[in-house]
């Protein structure tokens, strides 16, 4: 099964509105900012999408904190520090702005329609949501309020589904 194209249409318009609105406020409200990093932490099985924000100096911190705390062993590698810096969970500005693109109801209606037994047709679907994410931040890119943050050298912007890796989402997902 798929989603119609009307649906898709009309969720891939709410994200681009939501995105660029959103972030022109937070952009607004924080404006000595700079950022190394912008995502959209999803969870497409609900059609749920998040906004993220970190600073270096705000990774910095947390880096410092989690390099001095019970498990600072566990933070001292390569791999575990690039893990941390693009953990949106431990990010100081960690989804500031959600939005549910699908309401429940239209959500358990495309549920029932689906056969009781098999799920994978329902991990298409959220395969095609992951997909149109992804899709929608690459257009975000263009417009100018992507162009107005203010961004480090090497910013990434980049979309991670809820229980997606990072290392497998920085192979696959980097702009």
């Amino acid at each position: 099964m798929t989603l119609d194209y009307a649906l898709m249409a009309r969720i891939k318009a709410e994200i681009l509105r939501f995105t660029t609105v959103e972030v022109e406020q937070f952009l607004f409200a924080h404006p000595d900012k700079t950022f190394y990093a912008f995502a959209f932490d999803t969870h497409a099985e609900y059609a749920e999408l998040n906004l993220c924000f970190n600073t270096e100096v705000d990774f910095q911190q947390r880096l410092a904190y989690y390099q001095s705390g019970e498990f600072a062993a566990s933070y001292q590698s390569p791999e575990a520090i690039q893990e941390l810096k693009f953990n949106t969970g431990d990010w100081e500005y960690q989804c500031f702005s959600t939005c549910y693109l699908l309401s429940e109801d239209e959500l358990q209606v495309i549920q029932q329609s689906l056969p009781e037994d098999d799920f994978s047709e329902w991990e298409e679907i959220a395969r095609q949501i992951r997909a149109v994410f992804t899709e929608c931040l690459v257009q975000f890119t263009q417009t100018e309020v992507y162009q107005a943050i203010p961004k480090t050298d090497g910013f990434m912007a980049f979309s991670i589904d809820h229980d997606e890796d990072v290392a497998d989402m920085l192979a696959a997902r980097c702009l």
